[in-house]
């Protein structure tokens, strides 16, 4: 997962959790609240009505003055005397009865009974509609009073017909300002997080253009004096550290191979004329073999000073080229080997002139053939060669008969010194840089080189503008 997408998630998941817990303290806030105006409503409504009744005559059932019917008609409401008996009671408590709890001075219950029994605001009738259910709750409330030096219990309880559909309403406004805030602070934040990673991906854009052959590259540092300022410096300073063991690391390689050519040739020279004297036969034979060994080593110098002097280069000479004729050179040079070994080239050859370097060209056609004939079966082995244009790339595919490379070995092809034959190094010769150099050309050119193995067959595909 990204890290964009991770920051977004957290900033989300954050966001949805502090929502979440506010609307909640929010709602259950509202909650109390209302149900602490509901209580001081049933206290005030139950001091009233206790406050106008007229209790001069004990055990004696008491009537209120109809001009507090408006009060009666919207409760339940019933008064007990210290003996029990109901000294008041709402015509309310004649549909349903409502048990007494002493240890409890607020409680709930619910009744089922039909709506209209229930006294309802004329304003407030077109909602009965929306409640479905015929279930009511009530809330009581249980008030003890004292007058002229008897105790009296008042039972008082208010159906909540509206505001269970009112904390409803509450909550899917709530769950849908959550969801929207959410989405608008998920949008929000993938965007900033966008903003704030960018530097990162210019980072690692940068990165992975700076190549061995081009660590002279650095990140472009910003302006601003932060975390990414501060690891773009640290970057940075680090590819001048590789850049300079690079130099060294190829200086003394060229040096090297250069220190190494001039002793290697004059034991070469005296071998051969050791050979040429006509030495006794077991004397002639190692020196064969030592000859045959030095050779390969001159080759492996001549290879290491070619990548090392490619590597230096960062530009090659361009001329029109006709890469039809350098192909058909290059076989012309190969005729005798590939007669001797039994090998059969099929072509499929255009006329085809392009900008390029004409050594370096020659040098990667021969590296191919090279390793198309070295690696082929002998006797009855192919090769074919094949070129292709459009308005803006050359390509030239070489496929040729013979063991195909492991899918494993495919990716290090490139790589110096890497053979995919190790155990069968003497054999085929050469030292695993034939392709290096190859590659490095391809490079300096613009162009892109591809390496397939499959069937039997083994294709070389390089695409050159």
């Amino acid at each position: 997962m990204k890290v964009r997408t991770k920051f977004t998630l957290w900033i989300s998941l954050t966001a949805l959790s502090t929502a979440v817990i506010f609307s909640m303290a929010v709602y259950f806030e509202l909650l109390d609240e209302s149900y602490d105006a509901i209580d001081k409503e049933l206290n005030t409504v139950a001091g009233a009505i206790f406050g106008h009744l007229d209790l001069s005559e004990p055990g004696k059932a008491r009537k209120l003055h109809s001009q507090y019917d408006y009060l009666i008609e919207r409760y339940w409401v019933k008064i007990l005397d210290s003996q029990g008996r109901t000294l008041f009671a709402s015509p309310l408590t004649r549909k349903f009865d409502i048990p007494f709890h002493p240890r409890k001075a607020r409680y709930f219950i619910k009744k089922k009974m039909p709506l209209t029994a229930l006294w309802v605001d004329p304003e407030d009738i077109d909602e009965l509609n929306e409640i479905t259910d015929d279930t009511v709750k009530f809330r009581v409330r249980s008030l003890s009073k004292s007058r002229s030096e008897d105790n009296y219990t008042i039972l008082i309880a208010k159906p909540l017909l509206f505001l269970d559909l009112e904390l409803r309403e509450l909550v899917t406004g709530l769950t849908s300002g959550i969801i929207a805030a959410v989405v608008l602070i998920f949008l929000a934040s993938y965007y900033l997080a966008g903003r704030l990673l960018k530097p990162i991906v210019t980072i690692n854009q940068d990165i992975r253009e700076i190549r061995e052959s081009s660590l002279d590259r650095r990140i472009v540092v910003g302006r601003s004096r932060d975390e990414l300022h501060t690891l773009a410096h640290s970057l940075n300073s680090m590819f001048d550290r590789l850049q300079h063991s690079f130099s060294l690391q190829r200086e003394f390689i060229g040096n090297a191979a250069h220190e190494l050519k001039s002793p290697l040739t004059i034991l070469m020279l005296g071998h051969e004329e050791m050979l040429a004297a006509s030495p006794p036969e077991s004397i002639g034979r190692e020196l064969e073999k030592q000859l045959h060994t030095l050779r390969r080593l001159s080759k492996l110098i001549r290879d290491l000073l070619e990548i090392s002097r490619l590597e230096k280069e960062d530009i090659c000479v361009r001329e029109p080229i006709g890469i039809d004729k350098l192909i058909t050179r290059v076989l012309d040079d190969y005729r005798e080997i590939l007669k001797a070994k039994n090998i059969t080239v099929e072509t499929d050859i255009i006329e085809t002139v392009m900008s390029g370097d004409p050594e370096k060209l020659q040098r990667l056609l021969i590296n191919l053939i090279d390793n198309a004939i070295k690696y082929n079966f002998e006797g009855a082995g192919t090769i074919k060669i094949a070129t292709g244009r459009n308005r803006t790339m050359m390509t030239l595919t070489i496929t040729n008969t013979g063991l195909e490379i492991p899918a494993n070995d495919l990716p290090r092809i490139f790589d110096q010194f890497y053979r995919v034959e190790k155990s069968r190094s003497q054999s085929f010769g050469g030292a695993g840089l034939g392709l290096t150099i190859v590659r490095r050309i391809v490079e300096l050119h613009g162009g892109n080189i591809n390496v397939t193995s499959s069937d039997g067959l083994t294709t070389c595909t390089v695409s050159l503008p």
